[in-house]
């Protein structure tokens, strides 16, 4: 009998489906697919000059975006890199993603969709509050804009960066 009953749970746990709800395909999202590629450019980051590389890709079986960042903030020879990765996953109302950086922090990301935009808000009340938007222009062309919420609760923004689709 009870050789039965475990075999009935394991029939049962096998014929389950995985999810309940299966996740979007990040990969299948329209702004997302305007994103899809490699961008470079320039604009400004904390006050200085600064270049940037960007890149959007679909990994894991289109189940995620990939999204990296490498920027150069400053003049030659005092340049400073900064990188991160992020992986964006598709929601029923936006995205949801994680943030890691070569300053060693990682942020949970909460994104939506909004006017043909990205808009990823980062990080906790614990430790800082940012938001970043990425706008494709639909021309090659995108715009990132980053802005940190301060201790008063003001936004402030700390980098404006238009990136061109690198062939």
């Amino acid at each position: 009998m009870r050789l039965i009953a475990v075999a009935l749970l394991a029939a049962a746990w096998v014929a389950a489906p995985a999810h309940a709800q299966p996740t979007p395909s990040t990969a299948a999202d329209a702004l997302m697919t305007a994103l899809t590629g490699r961008w470079a450019g320039t604009g400004t980051i904390l006050d200085q000059p600064a270049r940037a590389e960007m890149e959007w890709a679909p990994v894991l079986s289109g189940r995620f975006m990939r999204l990296t960042w490498v920027s150069h903030i400053g003049q030659a020879p005092k340049t400073q890199r900064f990188e991160g990765i992020a992986y964006y996953q598709a929601t029923a109302t936006g995205y949801r993603a994680t943030w890691f950086d070569s300053s060693g922090m990682a942020r949970p990301i909460e994104a939506e969709r909004r006017d043909g935009a990205i808009i990823a808000t980062w990080g906790t009340l614990e430790t800082e509050l940012g938001e970043t938007t990425y706008r494709p222009d639909g021309r090659d062309a995108v715009e990132v804009v980053d802005r940190v919420r301060g201790k008063n609760g003001e936004w402030r923004e700390f980098g404006r960066t238009t990136l061109r689709r690198v062939p």
